[in-house]
């Protein structure tokens, strides 16, 4: 009996959402009819390249530096955030730059319009003229982030933390706040010393941060890794994070620290930078 059969229903159109080209070709080698299913990948892959495509950052050159009250951007742009009419005169000279996605919220990678309780996102993103808009510089420097985090999380056990997972004590709220934290330390101690706070505070799945990156991971760039909340994700493009990870955000503060960006953010609406 072939797989197809076995299969209930559901669970045939499950596994049809999923399917890769390489498991279809290998059905129709078994003797399966697979037509049906080359049908949905393809309008599957049609969808991704129509989402891939969408992006189009140039139309937002005309707004990166003259704007002022009154302008229909910035009066659109104070709208999609709900900003009072004092608040929105900020607009007029906030930087405009490319927040590139670092990682985020997993709900947010699929479109769903209807999600209103959002999700984080970890953003890096750079104010000088020579990498704010450099979108392979924030690729790069997303990916080199986002190595650091997955090197330092594989760090061998130490010792320590072997004796208190076998007493139990990691559980202990005591021990996280305490020796927890210096185990936290340890644990970036084989990076680069102007790339530990980082690692480690975003290593923490509740921090919440705006954090100037060091040189090493910088290159001389005035570039910055923070959290943000977005709680209405009708409000990205095609309702899900861009194909290339890019969300254009004004900055209205800047901030350092922690608490992340806040209210300092402000969203720009998809049409303004999508065909």
């Amino acid at each position: 009996m072939g797989l197809l059969s076995k299969m209930t229903e559901k669970a045939t159109q499950e596994w049809a959402k999923n399917l890769t080209l390489e498991q279809i070709e290998e059905q129709e080698r078994l003797g399966c009819d697979m037509s049906e299913y080359r049908i949905i990948y393809e309008e599957q892959q049609a969808e991704k390249q129509r989402f891939a495509d969408a992006a189009d950052l140039s139309k937002l050159d005309k707004y990166k530096k003259a704007r002022s009250i009154g302008d229909t951007f910035v009066e659109e742009v104070a709208k999609f955030n709900k900003m009072s009419d004092r608040s929105k005169s900020k607009l007029e000279d906030a930087p405009l730059v490319y927040g590139r996605v670092v990682q985020a919220h997993h709900a947010l990678y699929k479109s769903n319009p209807k999600n209103k309780d959002g999700g984080g996102i970890v953003f890096v993103f750079a104010y000088d003229d020579a990498h704010r808009y450099d979108e392979a510089w924030l690729a790069k420097t997303a990916k080199r982030i986002s190595e650091m985090q997955e090197e330092a999380a594989n760090q061998p056990e130490t010792t320590t933390e072997k004796i208190f997972r076998f007493l139990n004590l990691n559980k202990n709220f005591l021990f996280s706040i305490t020796l927890g934290s210096m185990l936290e330390k340890k644990k970036v101690q084989f990076l680069p010393e102007d790339c530990r706070e980082l690692i480690r505070t975003l290593s923490n799945e509740r921090s919440s941060f705006c954090l100037r990156l060091g040189e090493t991971l910088s290159e001389g760039a005035d570039a910055w890794c923070a959290t943000y909340s977005l709680w209405d994700q009708s409000k990205l493009p095609m309702a899900q994070i861009p194909h290339n990870r890019i969300i254009p955000l004004l900055i209205t503060e800047r901030k350092e620290g922690y608490g992340g960006l806040g209210d300092a953010a402000q969203l720009i609406p998809p049409e303004y930078y999508t065909k």
